[in-house]
């Protein structure tokens, strides 16, 4: 979540289970809060460190000079593969009296089952930083988003909120939010909008619904939301909604020179 990204977490390199065993080889992740004290080089000496063949580091983009100390350890790859950009909503400031779109309605669910078409049909040509390393299985995208979603939904400390056809009752898309009660926030773990369904208003009864119920649960204050820079259009929906700009990410993958990642199943985990 965003508050992985607060201050006072430190440097912590996670091994990611699932990551590994969905590559076939060693993976972990550094996410690097803002504000850390640490220099360049001491995140690549953490880096430099793990014995995973892959280790996609997140850190502001204002570390400019990141990538350049990564580049620099010995017998790695370095790859810009995205950049992510944050947005916020103040539920504060959120007006419950907003329309809607008449033609759907608004439910949560907690079945898996009911978004998952949905979810297939909207990420199977979707690009993130997976699909930007030309060494990883490109088969992986929708595969990972499956997963997390699935996980995601048996965690009693998220909501799903399913737009559904006024008449037939389909499924036209969905938002599923992760909530932090402790740091008064919650996050858009994962949305979506089927195909045939965008531009019809569907993504902004989500939202508006999701925000709703979160202003009236009173014990959240902002909503965050993130995308790769270049989806456009996304952003420019998040800001006529109201949304504004927080943080902005880079994702960097670091690999061994001797790993050969892509459907390399005999590396290893």
């Amino acid at each position: 979540m965003i508050s992985d990204f607060f201050a006072g977490r430190g440097l912590v390199l996670q091994a990611s289970g699932s990551e590994s065993l969905r590559f076939g080889f060693g993976v972990s992740r550094l996410l690097v809060p803002v504000g850390e004290a640490a220099s360049d080089r001491d995140i690549a000496a953490v880096v430099s460190g793990s014995p995973s063949e892959l280790v996609i580091v997140r850190a502001d983009e204002r570390r400019t000079d990141l990538i350049r100390a990564l580049r620099a350890i010995d017998g790695v790859e370095c790859l810009h593969a995205d950049t992510l950009m944050y947005y916020q909503w103040s539920l504060n400031r959120f007006s419950t009296s907003l329309p809607t779109a008449s033609d759907v309605t608004v439910t949560q669910s907690k079945s898996f089952d009911e978004i998952a078409g949905v979810l297939r049909e909207s990420f199977k040509e979707y690009r993130n930083h997976y699909s930007a390393n030309p060494r990883l299985a490109d088969s992986v995208t929708v595969t990972a988003y499956e997963e997390w979603a699935s996980s995601l939904m048996r965690d009693g400390e998220t909501r799903t909120f399913v737009a559904r056809d006024a008449t037939d009752g389909a499924v036209h898309g969905f938002v599923l939010l992760s909530l932090d009660e402790a740091r008064q926030l919650a996050e858009v773990a994962l949305n979506a909008v089927h195909p045939d369904a965008q531009r019809s208003g569907v993504y902004s009864a989500l939202m508006r619904s999701a925000a709703a119920y979160l202003a009236q649960l009173g014990s959240i204050k902002h909503l965050y939301i993130s995308t790769q820079r270049e989806n456009t259009a996304v952003i420019a929906a998040w800001q006529k909604l109201g949304l504004e700009p927080y943080l902005t990410l880079n994702t960097i993958h670091v690999m061994r020179r001797l790993a050969s990642l892509r459907g390399d199943t005999s590396a290893t985990p």
